[in-house]
């Protein structure tokens, strides 16, 4: 399963690092777009196998953030 971005924007800061244990509504992440930052929630429960980003990056909407197993 993976966490993907809802907009555009650079990516601010991970919540998480690789094998934290994240639960579902759980905030993963934060997105700036606009001068606004934008939480990240995570879709469903599971271990973080994968951060797809490094922050200052540019990310596009539904691009790929974090991978759960």
């Amino acid at each position: 399963m993976q966490i993907k971005s809802p907009m555009s924007g650079t990516l601010v800061t991970f919540s998480v690092a690789v094998g934290s244990r994240v639960e579902k509504g759980q905030q993963v992440a934060v997105v700036e777009s606009m001068k606004m930052e934008i939480p990240v929630e995570a879709d469903a429960s599971g271990e973080v196998s994968a951060l797809h980003a490094a922050p200052g990056e540019f990310i596009g909407e539904g691009d790929a953030l974090i991978s759960l197993d």
